[in-house]
């Protein structure tokens, strides 16, 4: 079995959608269907989740073929590859911020450390101490990969069942902060900035990807795929909590705010994500011939690089695009306008997305040729 196309192309599609959604503001009108349209889902759930899965794949290929200490050595090195990435970032935000003075004071408040205390930003930032917005995601993404030949051997073992049960309770205490109230932002006798995702919740996301993946390399979720009666259960969820969100409904004492809170990765936004995720599925598997664009492929085929240099287009162009907004809006409500100018600059920055693998290190999985499993 050859690389998975279908994988490339949901990593490259999430990719523009986070482009466009780190990009156009709030109340521009395009956000209203690229950001959490179908309910409370964004593209940094599919995205983190992709990324469980096709490490899951990868390194069971892996483990099989070249054995534990070859996962390991490769899954370190990986992990390095986006520390040194996110290391790179810092220093170019650092630049850019403070070799022009219009980009420096639109991002004050979101960079105010890097600002006012350069290098000692630049100490915690390298240290994983300092994560502001955007720079937040890559170290997350390294920490996960670190773990990832634990949790293959396990489910190689047999032991998925207690795996799975660790990282559930490390995701009920993340999502509800049973241990917030102890760590505040001073908890290191020094003000730290762990970012905006949290790691405890999240990682349940990226190991359900990951075993997900483990069993798509032995052939175990064919039927999965294929189950009506869960894809029934799916479509109910997904039409429910989809009203829920159009229509504004409130209940009383039940906060669907804190329930669907992204950061904490909370209960029902899990829940919608895994209902998308299964109607999702089943589409794919029956039409097979979908979602196997070429361009948008590539972009998922170097998913590391696209993802990078979206971070520098964003610092770069987003303050201009707040320029453009000042320039022509078109108000269509009190929360949404049309911002024609700034929306047209999309055309130029998408496109530039492809240039990421030619000016970074071409990195990707490559290849993934994997000889039939021995159940």
């Amino acid at each position: 079995m050859n690389r998975s196309h279908q994988l490339d192309f949901f990593r490259g599609l999430f990719l523009i959608l986070i482009l466009v959604d780190h990009y156009l503001t709030w109340d521009n009108l395009v956000m209203k269907f690229t950001s959490e349209f179908i309910g409370w889902v964004s593209a940094a759930e599919a995205f983190v989740f992709l990324s469980g899965l096709t490490a899951g794949l990868v390194y069971t290929y892996k483990l099989a073929d070249k054995g534990e200490a070859y996962i390991k050595k490769a899954a370190t090195k990986r992990a390095l590859d986006i520390y040194k990435y996110h290391t790179i970032l810092f220093l170019l935000t650092l630049l850019i911020l403070f070799s022009h003075k219009p980009i420096r004071l639109f991002w004050m408040s979101t960079f105010s450390d890097i600002v006012h205390e350069p290098m000692l930003a630049t100490l915690k930032g390298f240290l994983l101490l300092y994560q502001p917005l955007y720079l937040d995601i890559l170290p997350m993404y390294a920490v996960f990969l670190l773990f990832v030949p634990l949790a293959i051997r396990s489910f190689r073992n047999g032991n998925h069942l207690l795996l799975l049960s660790i990282s559930f309770l490390l995701y009920l205490i993340g999502t509800f902060e049973l241990v917030s109230p102890l760590m505040g932002p001073n908890f290191f006798q020094v003000r730290v900035n762990l970012g905006y995702f949290n790691l405890l919740s999240w990682q349940f996301l990226f190991v359900i990807g990951i075993f997900i993946g483990f069993l798509a390399y032995y052939k175990k979720v064919e039927r999965l795929k294929q189950n009506i009666p869960l894809l029934t259960v799916a479509l109910i969820i997904t039409i429910t909590l989809f009203l829920l969100k159009l229509l504004d409904v409130s209940f009383l004492n039940f906060n669907l705010g804190f329930w669907t809170e992204k950061g904490h990765l909370r209960p029902l936004r899990l829940l919608n994500f895994a209902a998308i995720f299964t109607i999702v599925t089943f589409v794919s598997f029956r039409f097979r011939s979908w979602f196997k664009y070429k361009p948008i492929n590539y972009l998922g085929k170097h998913s590391l690089e696209v993802f990078s240099f979206h971070i520098l287009l964003i610092i770069l162009f987003k303050p201009f695009g707040a320029y453009l907004n000042s320039l022509w809006k078109i108000k269509l409500s009190e929360t949404t306008y049309i911002y024609p100018y700034s929306t047209l600059l999309l055309l130029v920055l998408i496109p530039a997305l492809y240039v990421a693998p030619i000016i970074m290190k071409k990195r990707s999985y490559g290849p993934i040729k994997l000889k039939r499993p021995v159940s």
